[in-house]
């Protein structure tokens, strides 16, 4: 009779689980308020050829180690001076020899408690200096600010409350600034902010690559759909401009100037892991930083949800109803403790800290996207990886979540020998792969004016792709030519 009483609790416990999974899934309105659909994600390059395993990174130094948190993003003016982004808000000047010289110049918000409170005191990400050699900042929940180094005032370009058609962004992430003075920016998604990132990996991409011409204080989307718009670099002849789509480990490539203008098309794909901001290499190409690597042999997570938009709803809902629950006790009694755990619960970090391996890589790219070499670690010197800064005789890793700032000596870097490639042309894009579409599929598309919309789009391509492998995948997320 026990036995009968137990197996019935149990039965029953069972079908109350099951129907309160089925309201989550099933049940409209419940948040985030977000979309879901099935997709896919290629499979990484194998490790070889100009990927072949190195240990270059593992010969680094870390910089300021223990006294800083998060310098995401390096700039510089000279060879002997560095400025980078903080948590807290915070932009970091760094000088010296050895650069073991440090001062704030300013901050971008008031200041705040903790990290639980980063909307409020900012996020500083991505930093360039103008022509005018005044610091620009694009701060993840604050918007786009001048900074005078010298000084330390600062002013806000843009306000991320002001809506772009129709969409206010929610995470600023990255920038570069062509010499009219014209800033590309990416807003890495308009249905989360940087805390609750995880909502934009588990939804449907919604970054978006923005222009915004100081001039006229006007802002023009240039490409969307992107799953999480990161990294932004523009071409040494501006005719170009590049954005990284970190959860799809590509990079994309939108035309600005030529027979191609206002066209996009991918620029490198299947990358060996998570892209996060790309600069220039003094020698030509450019350093795409990976800010999370998986082994080879490792189960990727985030592959295996993507065609599994139930599941995805699911787990988002589910999480979302905890942190609604830390949410409500720290309103009814404001404390510390669970104001960290609701900041903790959708944010970015714990997941790259869980999913990422002590393998780090930095993959440099020639002047067309063909993937030229690496720079690799394995020991977990340095993990986490966002930009890779070459400066005088130096090369500055920065990182959102490492509590120093990564730096390699060239002479050091140089004395690793070079692997010999091996080259496999159905996986490196050229120029030549990339073709305009039919004339009526660009009149069509020109007839619409929409906005490139790269990812998962069910859309006529007006690209092919840069990969024979990768040419079913882009179909699906190819690109529609929008006129400027």
């Amino acid at each position: 009779m026990v036995f009968s009483a137990l197996c019935h609790l149990c039965t029953r416990s069972i079908l109350d689980v099951a129907v309160l999974l089925l309201v989550l899934v099933l049940l409209p309105g419940i948040p985030p308020h977000v979309t879901y659909r099935s997709y896919e994600i290629d499979d990484p390059r194998p490790l070889e050829g100009r990927l072949e395993p190195n240990d270059i990174l593992d010969a680094s130094e870390r910089i300021l180690d223990g006294k800083i948190v998060g310098p995401e993003s390096v700039a510089s003016k000279s060879d002997d001076e560095i400025f980078v982004s903080l948590h807290g808000g915070k932009i970091l000047r760094i000088w010296g020899k050895q650069f073991d010289h440090f001062k704030i110049i300013t901050s971008i918000g008031p200041g705040c408690d903790g990290p639980w409170q980063e909307k409020i005191c900012g996020r500083p990400l991505g930093l360039r200096f103008a022509p005018d050699g005044r610091l620009l900042v694009a701060d993840a929940y604050l918007g786009l600010f001048s900074v005078d180094v010298e000084t330390g005032e600062k002013e806000r370009l843009f306000d991320p409350l002001e809506e772009i058609d129709g969409v206010a962004p929610k995470l600023l992430d990255d920038l570069d600034i062509d010499s009219e003075g014209n800033i590309y920016w990416s807003d890495a998604s308009i249905s989360a902010d940087l805390s609750d990132g995880i909502i934009e990996m588990l939804s449907d991409p919604s970054g978006r690559l923005i222009k915004f011409d100081p001039k006229t204080k006007k802002n023009t989307v240039l490409m969307k759909n992107i799953h999480f718009a990161n990294g932004v670099q523009l071409s040494p002849d501006h005719d170009f401009v590049l954005v990284c789509e970190t959860f799809q480990k590509r990079v994309w490539r939108y035309w600005l100037q030529g027979p191609k203008a206002g066209a996009s098309e991918i620029f490198v794909d299947r990358l060996p892991g998570m892209p996060d901001n790309l600069r220039n290499r003094n020698e030509g190409g450019y350093y795409v930083s990976l800010v999370a690597v998986k082994s080879p042999e490792a189960f990727d997570e985030l592959k295996f949800l993507t065609k599994l938009p139930w599941l995805r709803k699911l787990l988002l809902r589910f999480v979302n109803l905890a942190k609604m629950v830390f949410d409500t006790v720290s309103k009814i009694y404001p404390n510390k403790f669970t104001e960290d755990i609701s900041f903790k619960i959708f944010n970015l970090e714990p997941i790259a800290q869980h999913m990422a391996s002590n393998k780090t890589i930095v993959v440099e790219l020639d002047a067309e996207g063909n993937i030229d070499g690496s720079m690799q670690g394995n020991s977990g010197r340095l993990r986490f990886i966002s930009q890779t800064n070459k400066i005088g005789d130096n090369i500055f890793f920065g990182s959102p979540y490492n509590k120093y700032l990564g730096r390699l000596e060239e002479t050091v870097a140089e004395s690793i020998p070079e692997k010999e490639p091996v080259r496999v042309e159905e996986e490196q894009p050229t120029p030549k792969e990339a073709e305009v579409s039919s004339a009526k599929e660009a009149e069509e598309a020109k007839k619409e004016e929409t906005t490139a919309e790269p990812s998962m789009q069910e859309k006529e391509p007006i690209k092919e792709t840069v990969s024979e492998k990768g040419k079913e995948k882009a179909e699906q997320d190819s690109v529609k030519k929008e006129e400027l």
